[in-house]
């Protein structure tokens, strides 16, 4: 993203993406690099460790484990973006695990500096306020979507936000850019894996989304929308 200005790098729902540019070059000037391939895990559920990170780039997967042991995709973040924040301003153990799905590259703070450099700064405090709350409605918004619907319909719904937040429009259509795999499609979904690849099926039999080896592309945003507002009933 090296062709476009600083200030329009960062989506605009990010925390990047809500601040003035004298804010975020404040920012970026504290903290220090740190790098991590894709696989890398860079916060562990339950670790009392509360650095805190900004995505400069690349791609985040969030994780949260059941009582049975297995990890749950709860949702993704990308560039401009804040993860780990919580622990930071409230001591807890992390709430959640993060894994880096493509190469990133982060700016990582201590937690005292975080705090100090809030403190320092009240438009960014309160930009990282809004954006906490935004990440909670949003979480409330999910777990709605997900509910009391078919999976068809779930499915067009959690597709429907991706592009909106993660996809790059290309001559084909919109790319989701996120690396998803089926599982991790369907714990966001919350459907099982069958289910989820049968409404994937009928959605690409509409012509609505082409799919590829962790990846789909939206080729009729118009029918995923209408699929997102269809009666629950056939699919799941």
């Amino acid at each position: 993203m090296s062709h476009l200005s600083e200030h329009d790098r960062w989506p605009a729902t990010s925390l990047m993406g809500m601040l003035g540019g004298a804010d975020q070059n404040a920012l970026l000037s504290k903290g220090v690099i740190r790098r991590f391939p894709a696989g890398e895990t860079l916060i562990h559920e339950g670790d009392r460790r509360d650095e805190v990170y900004l995505l400069v780039s690349g791609f985040v997967k969030i994780f949260g484990n059941t009582y049975d042991g297995r990890q749950v995709l709860l949702s993704i973040r990308t560039t401009g973006d804040l993860i780990g924040e919580l622990a930071a301003l409230d001591g807890e153990p992390r709430s959640a695990t993060v894994t880096a799905a493509t190469k990133t590259e982060t700016r990582m703070f201590a937690s005292d500096t975080f705090r100090a450099f809030l403190d320092a700064h009240q438009t960014t405090a309160q930009a990282v306020q809004r954006y906490v709350t935004r990440k909670l409605r949003l979480a409330t918004r999910h777990r709605i979507d997900v509910g009391g619907a078919s999976v068809l319909v779930r499915l067009a719904r959690v597709l429907d936000r991706l592009a909106a937040s993660h996809g790059r429009r290309t001559e084909g259509g919109i790319r989701i850019e996120v690396p998803l795999s089926q599982v991790e499609l369907a714990a966001l979904v919350g459907a099982a894996e069958p289910s989820v690849h049968r409404a994937l099926s009928e959605l690409r039999q509409r012509g609505i989304v082409v799919t590829g080896y962790r990846h789909i592309m939206i080729v009729d945003s118009a029918g995923l929308t209408d699929a997102a507002q269809e009666a629950p009933e056939s699919i799941g």
